[in-house]
């Protein structure tokens, strides 16, 4: 949980976001971001609390009532498919005491009952009584007592949240960044589909420097997975065709997001799919994007604030072809809780051969995965020394001014359509710092901004989508999915 602010703590808050934003011009950065109680919970309410925020898949909740407990910041959510077969993320607290009424990770339920005086409530958030209501709230207008509510909206199957009132609408949030989910998302006609429960793990590191690390950062791995890189009798797939790592790789950055890729020569590579995945491609992919899904080696890359992307075949050839998302959930200054995410293209669901190499990108990128466990000892040490008194006295900087100026020679700006809308550059991946520099520079506007105006009574006013159910991304249209029995209560 967050920790106390000190007395001084906001006006130093406005003093490091104003630094990092004329450090930033530089390629710099005050290193007392990281893992500081008075940044962290300022976070809380001016990132988080503004953002659109990643929850999860339309594919996790098919039936109505499915439902599963999520997270924007540290508030939790229940993420639900309603009778109607709308989606819902309801903050999971009772609008009685404030207790929380739902016990359970994930399940299937009509109704959600409090445990502390029985008010329960309909899956879509209304109020469907509570015991003794004739006698104890003779009085009460029920109408006016829902569960508050995020605002929600999907875009390929992604299911994104936000606390706000006032902003952009997802679609608009995520901006030209649009054109890539299109092509990692929506790359087959059938969509994507989670395989089994997401893995969720906790480390003493900060989200920022995760979320950083995934938008596009392959110069570390030279270094810290070195070993796994070098480990012998892999099956490295298309790997194999890459003679030059960097000269194969791209950086693609947007406003606020972030993607980087490497290409292959042959037009057949496919991530290394099986033959029929060129059939089962998506029919409304441009030209560009089903050329460049069939170069495609490995993609991976961060939508701000706090979600990474993987598609592709993993670093090495340490399994694949897969995609996983991955959420860096905030947990207190210096804590993060990881969720990752398993997805595949539902066309290939059901391919044994497929599958069991795809389920291999865990060996990787897991609680036990060998690059994981590298990645973790890192975060770790750069969350344990962000805290130094000695930062804060001696105003210490960190730097990411790789492709400023003439700080990068071999980095290129690439104008083709092939790449898509970002500003896109050659070598980026390890000589251009710009995903560091686009991700940081999105947290300092956030942070700029102040606080965010609260959540709306009614969320049909939001800028999203007033029905989220997208039937084509495997909604339950007009309710005729079976869900669990209501509870015994008075209406």
């Amino acid at each position: 949980m967050a920790a106390p602010a000190d007395a001084d703590g906001p006006e130093r808050v406005e003093r490091l976001i104003e630094k990092t934003g004329a450090a930033l011009d530089e390629g710099r950065y005050p290193l007392e971001i990281t893992n500081d109680p008075d940044i962290y919970r300022a976070e809380l309410k001016r990132v988080f609390g503004r953002a659109w925020v990643y929850l999860g898949h339309v594919s996790e909740f098919a039936e109505a009532g499915d439902y599963a407990r999520r997270y924007i910041g540290e508030d939790p959510f229940i993420l639900t498919r309603d009778e109607r077969g709308e989606l819902h993320a309801f903050l999971d607290s009772c609008m009685h005491r404030g207790a929380q009424f739902c016990t359970a990770e994930s399940g299937n339920t009509s109704h959600f009952r409090c445990p502390y005086h029985g008010w329960t409530y309909k899956n879509d958030g209304s109020l469907q009584g509570m015991p003794h209501m004739a006698e104890a709230y003779q009085d009460l207008d029920e109408d006016e007592i829902r569960l508050e509510e995020a605002h929600l909206d999907t875009y390929q199957g992604l299911i994104f949240g936000r606390i706000a009132d006032e902003g952009p609408d997802l679609e608009t949030y995520l901006g030209e960044f649009t054109w890539y989910l299109d092509l990692l998302f929506g790359t087959t006609e059938e969509g994507m589909t989670v395989v089994g429960e997401p893995h969720r793990w906790e480390s003493d590191h900060d989200w920022k420097t995760s979320a950083d690390n995934f938008s596009g950062d392959s110069y570390h791995v030279l270094t810290t997975h070195q070993a796994g890189l070098e480990t012998e009798n892999l099956a490295r797939g298309p790997w194999e065709e890459l003679d030059d790592f960097p000269g194969a790789s791209y950086l693609a950055c947007t406003d606020r997001h972030s993607l980087g890729y490497y290409l292959s020569e042959d037009a057949d590579t496919f991530m290394g799919y099986p033959d029929g995945i060129a059939d089962a491609l998506n029919s409304g992919l441009s030209d560009e994007q089903r050329e460049l899904f069939g170069r495609s080696v490995f993609h991976f890359g961060t939508v701000f604030p706090n979600v990474s992307i993987i598609h592709g075949i993993q670093s090495g050839g340490w399994g694949g072809p897969w995609a996983c998302i991955r959420k860096w959930n905030p947990r207190g200054p210096g804590t993060t809780e990881t969720t990752s995410w398993w997805i595949v293209p539902t066309e290939f669901a059901g391919d044994e051969a497929f599958m069991h190499e795809s389920h291999r990108g865990w060996e990787s990128l897991s609680p036990g995965g060998a690059f994981e466990s590298d990645d973790l000892t890192i975060w770790e040490g750069i969350s344990d020394s962000g805290k130094a008194v000695t930062h804060e006295l001696r105003d210490t900087h960190g730097n990411m001014q790789q492709g400023l100026g003439a700080m990068s020679d071999e980095v290129q700006s690439v104008d083709d359509p092939l790449h898509g809308p970002a500003d896109v550059t050659t070598k980026g991946l390890y000589f251009d710092e710009r995903n560091s520099r686009t991700i940081l520079r999105a947290w300092q506007e956030m942070m700029a901004a102040g606080d965010p105006v609260g959540g709306p009574t009614d969320i049909g006013d939001d800028g999203g989508s007033d029905d989220p159910t997208v039937e084509a991304d495997g909604g339950c249209p007009g309710g005729s999915c079976s869900a669990g029995d209501d509870p015994e209560v008075d209406e």
